[in-house]
């Protein structure tokens, strides 16, 4: 060969003659080569090494000599390798060969299936335990969970405890709670569903199954009295103290009674004991389900800068999973966009409403989840779309959540409040008396002390909603600022619910021309919202704000604080009037802007860089001065503002 072809003729064929001039093989004889002669006799180990790397994941090669004729073969390789591993697992000593080297690599979910293909489903069991058992959800993901669970037959699994478990989770997570009570009641006996019997007499189940029982409350319709969760809590002593991803399920079970009983300090206990072990057990997805829950409270506590901490220290957490979870990321996103939300920002969570509504309905949801798009999601469509786009939400809610009593009284209270908001107030007491609880409004009229001392999650919405409704109505009835005094002081109100009901209070102090109290009560709410970042709070009552910063001593005093000014440049840019014509046009001073440059001539381009807003901002706001005018082009826009007297 002349020297000058040699260094081609090497990078062509890394040395290989059967890649070379006239020996080079076609691609049938190559394939027929490489599986015969060069696959054939490689070991389990190493064969299951390269079929990893040529499905294109990263693995170390006991080989790496041999990368560059890999690369120069490779769909032939490929499909050389297709018929070596079929006939291999078409063996049984040679598929457990197969599937003892997938174990080795750590490749559990092909290790299990590669057992069950052949029947031998202890061993496939025994590495489906190795690999987390009921936990294998966590560690491997839901694909991989669904895929092992199917390949044991029925008879089998059903006669298993940790398998039984382990299909009474997928159950759950596919929200499927009547499945998973039945499994366990034909495995374990029906006495395993009454909970007073389970905890009173926890010898009679494994601890392992105890510790199940208690995950499972999460997603039952069951309120847990103080009894009962003492009982719940005496399981812990039956745990071992190093099985950290049991105790930490234990503690990530009861956070949420904790939450919807309003007992936030002691939920932020138990959520740093259930994050504590979850990183012992180095288990970043559920790692990640309590720092989604911390940020939770922090927005129901009206902190969207903590909020936001932990929504940052969750995605870390998601980052570190090895696998894809795309329901994970959707709740991930969600959180920031509410966050966004209260912050003064509603764009990103109105697109999430556009886009990814639906898997986020038909995904896994836990209660406290539901609470928190029930309000954000209703919110945020009746301020930016309309009142009929937030019930519609509501309603697919409702459809969802048909047989769970507590979920059903939450989207009643919701829309109500939404009604409410709509200055529908009338409609707002009609569905608010609908729905027969003791909480009426006879009862909040006559109620002291007692709204102080209120515990129940619902029973403190449902208050609220009547005293908003009475605040509206009557806001010189005599003791009405005593009694909102009383629902301030209650320990179980949200920081949220607290902010709205000291704007109420300032609105009864101003029609009671006590105008000293209502703007010095006023600017401690703003300065309290400009501290926590907490914009969408206020947003919400926006039927009083609006009244009392217009009252001209008030708007006044308020103007001279800087955080206070914020608040209010916000609140305006979000939609509450700054003005007579806002307040006759319903435009907010953003959306304003935006027409009068689109009346100039303005691109959106040019409106986005003038406002230092992005161009799909710029976008939403348009939508709504269309929507708000009836309009669907920017020439209709621009004659209905000239119309309305908005534009000379």
């Amino acid at each position: 060969m002349p020297v000058r072809l040699v260094n081609r003729v090497l990078q062509q064929s890394s040395g290989w003659p059967i890649l070379v001039g006239e020996s080079a093989l076609d691609a049938e004889q190559l394939e027929y080569f490489l599986a015969n002669e060069f696959l054939a006799p490689m070991s389990a180990l190493d064969l299951v090494a390269l079929d990893t790397w040529l499905n294109g994941r990263l693995i170390e090669l006991t080989t790496p000599a041999l990368l560059p004729l890999f690369n120069l073969v490779r769909p032939a390789l490929r499909d050389a390798m297709v018929e070596t591993m079929a006939y291999r697992r078409s063996l049984p000593e040679r598929a457990a060969e197969l599937a003892a080297a997938y174990a080795t690599l750590g490749m559990l979910t092909d290790a299990i299936s590669t057992w069950q293909s052949i029947g031998r489903f202890e061993e496939a069991f025994a590495a489906f335990d190795a690999g987390g058992g009921r936990f294998y959800l966590y560690r491997h993901g839901a694909a991989a969970f669904d895929r092992v669970l199917a390949g044991f037959p029925a008879e089998y699994a059903l006669g298993n405890d940790t398998l039984v478990m382990s299909l009474a989770m997928q159950a759950l997570k596919h929200g499927e709670v009547t499945r998973a009570r039945r499994l366990i009641a034909e495995r374990f006996g029906s006495g395993i569903n009454d909970l007073h019997s389970v905890f009173s007499h926890r010898g009679r189940y494994s601890t392992d199954l105890l510790a199940f029982r208690v995950v499972m409350l999460i997603y039952e319709d069951y309120l847990l009295t103080e009894d009962l969760l003492e009982q719940v809590f005496s399981t812990l002593a039956d745990l071992s103290i190093d099985d950290h991803i049991v105790r930490g399920s234990f503690y990530n079970s009861v956070l949420e009674f904790y939450i919807r009983g309003r007992r936030l300090a002691a939920a932020e206990d138990i959520a740093q004991r259930a994050l504590y072990h979850y990183e012992q057990a180095s288990v970043p997805m559920l790692a990640f389900y309590i720092s989604l829950h911390q940020a939770l409270m922090r927005l129901l506590m009206g902190d969207a800068n903590s909020a936001r901490r932990h929504a940052e220290q969750a995605a870390r957490y998601l980052d570190a999973v090895d696998f894809d979870s795309p329901g994970d990321a959707r709740l991930l996103a969600l959180l920031n966009a509410c966050i966004d939300y209260e912050g003064g920002k509603p764009e990103p969570l109105a697109r999430f409403l556009s886009t990814e509504l639906d898997g986020f309905v038909h995904g896994e949801i836990w209660p406290s989840l539901i609470e928190f798009a029930l309000h954000y999601g209703s919110q945020a469509l009746s301020e930016h779309f309309s009142t009929l786009a937030a019930r519609n939400f509501l309603d697919r809610w409702r459809v969802y959540q048909v047989s769970n009593r507590q979920f059903g009284v939450m989207i009643e209270l919701r829309e109500a409040a939404i009604l409410q908001n709509a200055n529908r107030w009338q409609e707002a007491a009609e569905k608010t008396a609908a729905i027969g609880t003791r909480i009426t409004r006879a009862w909040v009229a006559a109620a002291g002390e007692e709204l102080e001392r209120l515990k129940n999650r619902d029973d403190i919405v449902q208050a609220m909603v009547w005293l908003r409704h009475i605040v509206y109505e009557q806001p010189t009835r005599p003791h009405l600022e005593r009694q909102l005094g009383f629902i301030i002081g209650n320990l179980n109100l949200t920081g949220r619910q607290r902010l709205g009901a000291e704007v109420w209070l300032a609105f009864v102090y101003k029609r009671q021309r006590n105008l000293s109290r209502a703007r010095a009560l006023l600017q401690k709410v703003f300065e309290e919202a400009a501290r926590l970042g907490a914009i969408a709070p206020l947003a919400e009552e926006r039927v009083f704000l609006s009244e009392l910063i217009e009252q001209r001593r008030i708007g006044e005093y308020l103007e001279i604080s800087a955080p206070v000014r914020q608040v209010l440049r916000r609140l305006r840019d979000g939609g509450l009037p700054n003005s007579a014509l806002g307040a006759q046009n319903g435009l907010s001073r953003r959306e304003t802007k935006v027409l009068i440059m689109i009346s100039e001539g303005s691109s959106n381009k040019f409106i986005a860089n003038a406002l230092d807003l992005s161009e799909a901002t710029v976008k939403f706001h348009l939508s709504n001065v269309y929507r708000k005018l009836g309009c669907s082009r920017r020439r209709e826009a621009i004659s209905a503002a000239r119309a309305l007297g908005l534009l000379s």
